[in-house]
């Protein structure tokens, strides 16, 4: 027996493939990769994917003025209201400000800034690497489920910085070329960086807060155990846990539509994912669609599951994936997956796929509306 359908009422996202929805369709159906250098810190040639509308200020951390960019779109919310906020680093800028004082507490600064907006709300912070954005939403439709509250508001949120783009520098995980990021290809040599903010407010009443503009069917998570930042190359897990994931959705694999990946463009995760789907999709003449957003937006750490989800809403009302941005020629296995161009959803269905450092897994069903 499927779980009760969790509605989606509200969606916004802000990233580098644009300030709104609309900006954001366009980059994604031109394939567009808007990756600059910062120049609000020492980047050392690497090319980011910025969010263009937030200008730098010396006097607030950058984090919390896309938050604030972001908390200015949402509806009203009421004290029987939850909140779930996925970040890895949260303002890790104040740290970079504040090298010679004391050490701030970056994700404390940035949680703190939701609980004062939302006074009478529980805030729940959920920090599991790069599929923090998913694992929120997957507790925030427990949540839902189990009735500890009526309504559940999740925020994926984080920013470039030197800090950050350090580490993934030190572990050799940064696109060598330092100017695309090229997911699922065969000359994919390394992630991109990118900032950016999603949220999500969910239900259970379809009628609730203006309507419904969307579903989320299922939800699961998953842990390789395999390595502390490599995944399992053979996709044994991560295809289980899709497998699971359908079965709670009452699906079989051919009632999907498409699949965004989680498509870093690193070598070891998409060849991990890509065989984690074909053990999945294994015998089926037609394999739906596969997109990762990372080509047009980067790697936005814990915001990178709320935005598929956001921007995956838009591709089931134009019943389509966009073009793979950065595609020239598919990795060897990719080619019955992932395209230059659009392709057409057969289904108003989506999975979604994160993974995060520890072996992470997430996976997400998505079901539009017209």
């Amino acid at each position: 027996m499927t779980a009760a359908l969790v509605h989606i009422h509200h969606a916004e996202a802000i990233s580098a493939a644009g300030d709104d929805l609309a900006a954001a369709r366009a980059t994604f159906a031109a394939g567009a990769q808007p990756f600059v250098v910062p120049t609000h810190f020492a980047a050392r040639g690497v090319h980011h994917g910025l969010c263009a509308a937030l200008q730098p200020s010396p006097r607030e951390s950058r984090a919390i003025a896309l938050l604030k960019r972001l908390l200015s779109r949402l509806p009203a919310f009421g004290d029987d209201d939850a909140i779930y906020l996925a970040t890895t680093v949260g303002a890790i800028d104040c740290l970079e400000q504040n090298a010679s004082g004391p050490t701030p507490d970056c994700i404390g600064i940035l949680l703190d800034a939701v609980q004062r907006h939302f006074p009478r709300c529980s805030v729940t912070l959920v920090a599991a690497a790069c599929a923090s954005g998913q694992s929120a939403t997957a507790a925030a439709m427990r949540a839902l489920r189990g009735g500890r509250c009526r309504r559940a508001l999740v925020i994926g949120i984080d920013i470039c910085s030197e800090f950050v783009t350090s580490g993934f520098v030190s572990l050799g995980a940064v696109s060598r070329t330092l100017t695309v990021t090229r997911p699922y290809d065969a000359q994919r040599d390394g992630l991109l960086l990118g900032e950016g903010a999603g949220a999500l407010l969910l239900g259970l009443d379809a009628g609730g807060a203006g309507g419904t503009i969307g579903a989320l069917l299922a939800a699961g998570e998953s842990c390789d155990a395999a390595h502390i930042t490599a995944p399992n190359l053979a996709g044994e897990q991560l295809a289980a846990l899709i497998t699971q994931t359908l079965g709670r959705a009452g699906l079989r694999p051919e009632q999907l539509g498409g699949i965004i990946g989680h498509g870093t463009g690193t070598i070891h995760n998409d060849q991990s994912e890509l065989a984690a789907l074909d053990l999945v999709f294994a015998g089926q003449g037609a394999c739906p669609p596969l997109l990762s957003i990372k080509g047009n937006t980067g790697h936005t750490l814990a915001a990178t599951g709320v935005l598929q989800i956001v921007y995956g809403l838009d591709f089931l009302r134009q019943g389509q994936l966009p073009p793979q941005a950065g595609l020239q020629q598919p990795a060897a296995g990719a080619e019955r997956w992932v395209a230059a161009q659009a392709r057409p959803l057969r289904c108003p269905r989506l999975l979604s796929l994160n993974v995060g450092f520890g072996g992470l897994n997430s996976a997400l069903i998505l079901e539009g509306r017209a």
